[in-house]
């Protein structure tokens, strides 16, 4: 990665990301090093204090690949689903590229099949169906992940990766 911003993320992000990086221990894949650098870079913050223009799981991401190809969608920790448009994967380069800033930054990153892409963040904003989420709900969801990752992670699995 060329440019190197602060990474923030939700505390549901980084044990997501935590979990992540424990399937890929000692790999020196593109991706690897991404999941790598944005754990390295982290600032892990509550939901209800990140900024907005803050791209987060959940929120949708207008942005520019290479100069030239506009896109919107809105970030998912979902598998990717073939056809599926309207949503990036944060199991994706690009998705795990986009994660943690803000409306205005770029970043460049290496994919394993099309090499380096530079991306431009225009716009962020809450997807309809994150914003109707009670407060509450979120908040049982970082408690169910943080759960979730301790009971998932191999042993021995831990920082730094």
């Amino acid at each position: 990665m060329h440019h190197h911003h602060p990474t923030v993320v939700s505390t549901s992000d980084y044990y997501r990301l935590q979990a992540l990086m424990c399937t890929m221990i000692g790999l020196g894949t593109p991706i690897a090093d991404l999941v790598r650098h944005k754990l390295r870079s982290a600032v892990v913050m509550l939901p209800t204090d990140i900024s907005p223009d803050v791209v987060t799981a959940g929120r949708r991401v207008q942005f520019t690949i290479d100069s030239h190809r506009s896109d919107v969608r809105a970030l998912t920790w979902e598998t990717p689903a073939p056809g599926v448009r309207s949503k990036l994967s944060l199991f994706a380069p690009r998705g795990l590229a986009l994660l943690g800033l803000t409306a205005g930054q770029s970043v460049s990153y290496t994919t394993a099949t099309r090499g380096t892409e530079v991306i431009e963040i225009h716009v962020v904003s809450a997807d309809d169906t994150t914003a109707a989420e009670p407060q509450l709900l979120r908040e049982a969801t970082v408690v169910l992940d943080r759960a979730a990752l301790r009971a998932a992670a191999p042993s021995g699995c831990s920082q730094p990766f």
